[in-house]
């Protein structure tokens, strides 16, 4: 048993360094460091706005996480071969959350150059996933569609209800939203990383 599962992390490795070839260094570590440094400015948003905003596009953008798990074991497509992931690749996660995190927050602030900025983000995070080999053009294609999209939806849904500001109920619901699903998200994430390279 012991030397059955050696021989299997040793072909996770050699995968990843498959996949590894011809991609600097300074990629490689952005693309990884990409789902946190998503968390944090999200995070700096809710400590800076002051304002139910922020909290509501995050508790979107974990529904559309999950969205995107089950949306995967459901088309259960590959991911390229030679990716270091054994989980299905269709639609990618990190196109999917980071394009609906982008268009939602550039449709709430409505300025032609933060919608850039962060839209612009987006792409940059979703063409990593294909240049380090985690995911197809069309799987990343796939899942900026639909998380824009659901971003479009729910800041739709948002702007009905002003996004509870002034409702002491709808503040309430949304903060405790908030703060149950990012912990039940970082838990995800973390213990993710702990299983290794077999699941994005």
């Amino acid at each position: 048993v012991w030397r059955g599962a050696a021989a299997e992390g040793t072909a996770l490795v050699e995968e990843e360094q498959e996949v590894d070839v011809g991609v600097p260094p300074l990629l490689r570590a952005v693309d990884k460091s990409s789902k946190w440094a998503v968390t944090v400015a999200q995070t700096a948003a809710v400590i800076v706005r002051h304002d139910t905003v922020a909290p509501f596009i995050i508790v979107g953008a974990i529904v559309a996480a999950y969205f995107a798990s089950a949306a995967k074991k459901a088309i259960n497509q590959r991911r390229p071969d030679g990716s270091p992931f054994t989980d299905p690749g269709m639609p990618s996660s990190h196109a999917l959350v980071s394009m609906f995190l982008a268009v939602a927050w550039a449709l709430f602030l409505d300025s032609t150059s933060w919608g850039a900025a962060v839209i612009g983000g987006a792409v940059c995070v979703s063409v990593l996933r294909v240049v380090c080999g985690h995911h197809t053009w069309a799987q990343i294609g796939v899942g900026a569609s639909l998380g824009a999209s659901m971003a479009f939806c729910w800041m739709r849904f948002g702007a009905l209800f002003a996004y509870a500001q002034g409702d002491a109920v709808g503040s309430v619901a949304i903060w405790l939203l908030y703060l149950v699903g990012s912990a039940v998200f970082i838990r995800r994430a973390l213990m993710k990383e702990k299983i290794g390279p077999r699941v994005a």
